[in-house]
């Protein structure tokens, strides 16, 4: 596994949420409690592209139909209403090293 620079510390304010891409690999990068956590970037429920979505206290929101997803480790707080089971997001490890932001891949 690899280390990437996804951007500086200080380029993202509290419940952000930031699209990247390394290589092949889309990703979200959110800052929550100041600290920072990376996942997948689609919704597991219909695809949704969750860097539009939003942040609500230590909750990721799909805009689309609602799923909530824990930043953390990308489990499933709640499906939508009526969608059964949805999968988790994959997340990856990340770290703040000399003021840049890395994931790793």
């Amino acid at each position: 596994m690899t280390w990437y620079k996804v951007t500086e510390e200080g380029s993202l304010k509290n419940e952000d949420i930031f699209k990247a891409k390394i290589g092949n690999e889309e990703l979200i990068l959110m800052k929550i409690g100041g600290k920072f956590f990376a996942t997948s970037h689609l919704c597991t429920h219909e695809n949704y592209d969750l860097s539009e979505g939003f942040i609500d206290g230590e909750t990721l929101i799909c805009p689309n139909h609602f799923a909530t997803f824990n930043p953390v480790d990308g489990s499933v707080i709640s499906p939508p209403e009526g969608a059964g089971d949805i999968s988790p997001l994959k997340s990856y490890p990340v770290k703040v090293e000399n003021g840049s932001v890395m994931v790793e891949l």
